[in-house]
């Protein structure tokens, strides 16, 4: 595309200047190439041409879009396809009869935290002696290690029968044989990648170690703790043991939590979990969740999944990112109002603090990265710095991978060790890069958008430069172009009555299953309103003679020009009135195009 490699990646001063100017982003088509799927959703589906371009984006096409516009509870897979289920739903039963001891190992984010709540509240409900352990941040790191397996047994009063881990484990070997020693059956619930070696655990429920369930391998740790759960019911069911009483669609507020706050997509099994989650979310029949959503300044009613993204999950992550994780979990579960108001009220004072030091290190951080000679001509980008708080050295990863488009890694050094937090771009995975810089690293450990590792400081230059390397190796210039991609070409037409008609059906929105977005050409604005300084609000319109309210954020579109843009239809609700307008998130002067 581009011959000179330094047309691609702008240099630090002109990045800086045009981070959100509009016109500098690549505009991509996501349905260019699927005509023929678009025709066929209108031909034999009569449906409307904006909707059917947008389905075909997504890959949907006329033998899928009946489930995906009416995918019910009923829809989710049987949990016991996991090859394991049938022996770890039948021991955790075997432990209630018996009386023994179930411990249960979280983890101390947002999935971790919801799958131990579920998976605690399910089994607790059935008659199950539980204890609930996360990990501490710092004195315990991550995952389930015969350092957590220990402070864990002390917590659950010395000894039990049945340990079950949520959101971690399937690496953890050696942990689950020293659980073994000790006389404890280990059933492993995790979506993590797994190693070379399984554990040798009772059972090991995880979707990504068996291709046969590969429609699975997007669920997050709740959402296979959920799985979990719901064998555990049907078996006690289908063997006169119990769960009659215990509705499993009461715990979807927390796989909603979970699964929304791990930015896993929101497609297949995840989409049918989220949008029934959302609906017991607004129900606010938990004590904590009504309590987290008063603090948060969310309304209830008309929550969605980005609030959960960014006004829920912080609050419930920023416990455990300042040391430990359990008053978020106590929160969860609280079945006080008080109490729950109690908990809110701390997740919220934690969360100040963090925002605090997040914004601390980043300015630290930055001036680090943007002083580096290489900067302009990098792939990707390395931050190191002594003691930086290692709870918000991921945030940290996040902002430079989504403000300069390159993923980043962050690191804090503390005496010879380094420890980081390391966050992807589309097309990268970083778990793939991360194995290739292994013979450099003490641990490593994630999700293809999103790590943690572990080494010493002595290898952080060669580290640095393996890394850049690798990366190189997997992605292209154009790649680190910062884009916005749109469905189609529409009109103000298109995006009318019969349009909005199935917007609600098209959500959860969220990662992987994003919001309808088109490009409109040659439109005016015909009015507009006072707005703060930097946006512009009005009425568009278009050849046609069509018009619709549009609100553009950190851009000012001259009324006088005429204008290209992409633009996202969405319903603006505002003190109770439902108003249908466009968000521009970018525009093109006619005559620059």
């Amino acid at each position: 595309m581009f011959s000179d490699f330094h047309c691609i990646l702008q240099s630090a001063a002109e990045k800086k200047s045009k981070k959100g100017k509009m016109g500098t982003k690549l505009w991509t088509c996501a349905s260019d190439g699927k005509e023929t799927v678009t025709g066929e959703l209108i031909r034999e589906k009569a449906l409307p041409r904006a909707i059917a371009m947008y389905l075909a984006a997504r890959g949907i096409d006329v033998q899928h879009v009946d489930l995906y516009f009416n995918a019910s509870f009923s829809d989710l897979s049987d949990p016991f396809r996991f090859p394991g289920m049938e022996t770890a739903v039948k021991r955790l039963w075997q432990a209630i009869v018996n009386r023994e001891h179930i411990l249960i190992h979280g983890d101390y984010d947002t999935d971790g935290i919801t799958a131990t709540a579920l998976l605690s509240w399910i089994l607790e409900r059935n008659g199950a002696i539980v204890t609930n352990f996360l990990p501490h941040r710092f004195d315990d790191g991550y995952g389930f290690t015969p350092e957590s397996l220990a402070k864990a047994l002390e917590a659950a009063g010395g000894s039990c029968g049945v340990l079950v881990t949520v959101d971690c484990g399937i690496n953890s070997c050696e942990a689950v044989d020293d659980a073994a020693r000790r006389g404890i059956d280990v059933i492993i619930t995790d979506h993590h990648e797994p190693g070379e070696t399984l554990p040798r655990a009772l059972a090991n429920i995880n979707p990504k170690i068996h291709q046969e369930l590969a429609d699975m391998h997007n669920l997050s740790g709740v959402g296979v703790a959920f799985k979990l759960g719901h064998a555990f019911l049907k078996y006690g069911r289908e063997h006169n043991l119990g769960g009659y009483m215990t509705e499993l669609k009461e715990v979807l507020d927390y796989v909603a939590l979970g699964t929304v706050a791990d930015i896993v997509p929101l497609l297949s099994e995840n989409r049918i979990l989220v949008k029934h989650g959302m609906e017991m979310l607004r129900r606010q029949l938990r004590p904590g969740v009504r309590a987290l959503i008063e603090v948060a300044r969310i309304s209830g009613s008309s929550i969605k999944p980005s609030d959960i993204t960014f006004k829920m999950a912080p609050r419930i992550n920023a416990a455990g990112r300042l040391g430990n994780a359990i008053s978020a979990l106590q929160l969860l579960t609280a079945s006080k109002i008080v109490d729950a108001y109690h908990y809110a009220d701390m997740l919220e004072l934690f969360n100040q603090k963090r925002q605090t030091k997040e914004q601390e290190i980043f300015n630290e951080a930055k001036h680090y990265v943007e002083s580096a000679p290489d900067f302009s001509s990098s792939f990707s980008i390395i931050a190191a710095g002594d003691n930086w708080h290692q709870g918000v050295i991921g945030i940290v990863a996040s902002r430079f991978a989504r403000d300069y488009n390159r993923p980043a890694i962050v690191l804090t050094i503390q005496g010879d060790e380094a420890h980081g937090s390391g966050r992807s771009i589309g097309g990268l995975n970083l778990i793939k890069v991360l194995s290739k810089c292994s013979y450099l690293l003490t641990r490593y450990g994630g999700h293809p958008m999103a790590v943690g590792l572990g080494l010493r400081k002595e290898n952080i230059p060669e580290f640095r430069r393996v890394f850049e390397e690798t990366v190189r190796s997997e992605i292209t210039p154009e790649d680190l172009i910062d884009s916005v991609s749109y469905d189609g070409v529409a009109t103000l037409a298109d995006l009318g009555d019969e349009f909005f008609s199935y917007y609600d059906k098209l959500g959860p929105f969220g990662h992987g299953n994003p919001q309808p977005c088109f490009r409109l050409n040659n439109v005016e604005i015909a009015r507009t309103f006072p707005i703060k300084a930097g946006h512009t609000k009005g009425i568009l319109r278009d050849r046609n003679g069509d018009t619709t309210d549009f609100i553009a954020f950190n851009m000012h579109l001259d009324p006088h020009t005429t204008w290209d843009v992409v633009a996202i239809p969405q319903i603006n609700e505002y003190y109770g009135e439902r108003r249908r307008q466009l968000q521009i998130v970018d525009a093109r002067p006619v005559a620059e195009t």
